[in-house]
């Protein structure tokens, strides 16, 4: 399941939803996704948030829509793509992200949405009437905001398309724990190959990173084409916020090849696990992001291993 939500900074009441596909979505994931905006970010950036308590994850981007109407020129407000998946295709989600923010701000005059039902008292008298005579019509200002948010809901319905998971394709066999013992190795479908091979073109990778996952009963193995070395970075956290998971991100600034999320330690402890390709100097890359993250506050531990 994916959705999409478009959250504004109301001055009076905060952060709260402007919009979402699938409208009936539910209530408490869109509180606490709209929420997000009282940590400070900045326009255009990203930061992705976990919920393990809901099953989602979300990505978000922060924007700033100019604007005549708001103080200081500006509607804060940010979109979200809210997600079920496991392992989304966070790539793809941060390239159709930046696709809607670039048709929205398109038009000089889309802010004019974020004005709807109450919100019209936030508009400055002054914007009624002028000199020239040119001042809005009340009479045609409903119409007008509702045309703008129409806009913004062809564009959202899109973007929902656009980042829907499609169904997977499987390949399968059968075998015995004793062969894949003797073998030490799993079996490949020829078809699964070709796949394979295809997804390493079109990305122009050199390499392939495998994961193998115990999740409660089974083992889960994921294939994933990347370049250059790989490094696992795992880090002991006293307080989990959303802040320091962007932060995070700031100081690693690498490709993220794959993430088995936030898990809850013993005596309330977190940790974060995640993979990175390195498509530089290894060793100083190491260090780099060794010594920023030992910096971030609340760290207990880090540690980070080279995957061979």
């Amino acid at each position: 399941m994916v959705s999409i939500l478009l959250s504004i900074f109301d001055t009076r009441l905060g952060p709260v939803s402007f919009m979402a596909i699938p409208q009936k979505l539910n209530a408490e994931i869109v509180k606490k996704t709209a929420k997000l905006m009282d940590f400070v970010h900045e326009p255009d950036e990203f930061f992705i948030q976990e919920d393990p308590e809901d099953g989602i994850k979300s990505i978000n981007l922060a924007l700033a829509i100019p604007s005549k109407w708001a103080r200081g020129g500006v509607e804060m407000a940010q979109l979200s793509v809210i997600t079920t998946e496991e392992s989304p295709p966070i790539d793809l989600f941060k390239q159709r992200m930046i696709e809607f923010r670039d048709k929205l701000l398109e038009d000089q005059d889309i802010y004019m949405a974020f004005y709807r039902g109450n919100r019209k008292e936030y508009i400055p008298a002054s914007f009624y009437s002028s000199a020239s005579g040119q001042g809005i019509d009340p009479a045609t200002l409903d119409g007008t905001i509702a045309a703008k948010c129409d806009k913004i809901f062809s564009l959202m319905d899109y973007l929902q398309n656009q980042v829907r998971i499609d169904t997977p394709t499987t390949y399968a066999y059968l075998t015995t724990l004793g062969k894949l013992s003797q073998d030490e190795a799993v079996q490949m479908p020829r078809s699964a190959l070709n796949e394979l091979k295809e997804i390493v073109h079109v990305k122009s990778a050199s390499n392939v990173f495998a994961v193998f996952r115990k999740i409660g009963d089974m083992m889960k193995i994921d294939l994933i084409p990347c370049s250059g070395q790989v490094i696992k970075v795992r880090i002991i956290v006293l307080e989990l916020t959303p802040e320091f998971i962007m932060r995070t991100s700031q100081v690693i600034s690498l490709p993220l090849l794959f993430t088995s999320g936030i898990c809850q330690e013993k005596a309330g402890k977190c940790s974060y696990e995640a993979y990175f390709s390195i498509p530089g100097d290894v060793d100083e890359t190491i260090q780099r992001v060794q010594s920023g993250l030992q910096q971030l506050p609340h760290v207990q531990k880090v540690d980070i291993q080279l995957v061979s």
